[in-house]
């Protein structure tokens, strides 16, 4: 027995074809989810997710490094880093992580023009089960007072970190994107472990790697400006360190 359909019938049929429609879009535009593409999980662990900046005036910016470990056996991958807000801007490592190396990611925020108690979120996507991770900037950003705003501004005037000679010990020094460390002929085969500081003592970045074969690379292109050491030790020696450079 066939059944007629009315028009109201085919008007609900065509809505509800709409919606289906506007839902796969939306699916297709959101992050990949790893989990779902069926590729490698790996597993990530942050020596801190929440940094509090504790009081700042308006007009403040501030910059925290996050400082992760890839604690599984397969490499891990960042594909995404959003701040809650256009105030908050995330910069993270596009080469994969291996198994077993430390990374991190830095996390400006600018307070001009905010006010009060601040929670700034960083949402981080990467091949991790569950997909996202989560970083927050807390703390509290004092008003500017009106009479402020005829103070000019002379940070700019203020004196520069001293970038001494002494640093430009590796190529190419200073750098913006990527520290290059060449290795000599008698370390090639050995083992080595590589691990670069901040001048404040914050761990950027460990490697460890089973056989040298040639030049190490580190993409730093999301490390603050400013001095950093690379200590480097090659089998059983004693470890080096040396000072590099990163410029905007």
């Amino acid at each position: 027995m066939q059944t007629k359909s009315t028009p109201s019938t085919w008007l609900m049929a065509a809505i509800l074809s709409f919606f289906a429609l506007s839902l796969t879009a939306q699916e297709i535009t959101t992050e990949p989810d790893f989990t779902l593409l069926g590729g490698p999980i790996a597993d990530m662990e942050f020596e801190e997710t929440t940094y509090d900046f504790g009081a700042i005036d308006e007009g403040t910016t501030v910059t925290q490094v996050f400082t992760f470990t890839n604690t599984s056996d397969e490499p891990l991958i960042l594909s995404n880093a959003k701040g809650s807000c256009g105030c908050t801007i995330p910069q993270w490592p596009r080469e994969a992580i291996q198994p077993g190396e430390t990374a991190s990611l830095t996390v400006q925020f600018n307070s001009k023009g905010k006010r009060g108690k601040r929670s700034q979120r960083v949402t981080l996507t990467a091949n991790t089960n569950p997909p996202q991770t989560f970083l927050y900037l807390t703390g509290e950003v004092i008003p500017r007072e009106e009479t402020d705003a005829d103070i000019p501004d002379i940070s700019a005037d203020e004196p520069k970190e001293d970038l001494s000679p002494d640093c430009f010990a590796i190529y190419p020094n200073p750098t913006a994107e990527i520290l290059k460390l060449e290795m000599e002929e008698s370390s090639m085969g050995q083992r080595a472990i590589i691990s670069i500081h901040s001048k404040a003592g914050q761990l950027m970045a460990r490697r460890e790697i089973d056989a040298i074969v040639g030049i190490i690379e580190f993409n730093v292109s999301h490390f603050p400006p400013g001095t950093y050491f690379a200590q480097v030790q090659i089998g059983a020696q004693r470890p080096e360190t040396r000072c590099f450079v990163v410029v905007d």
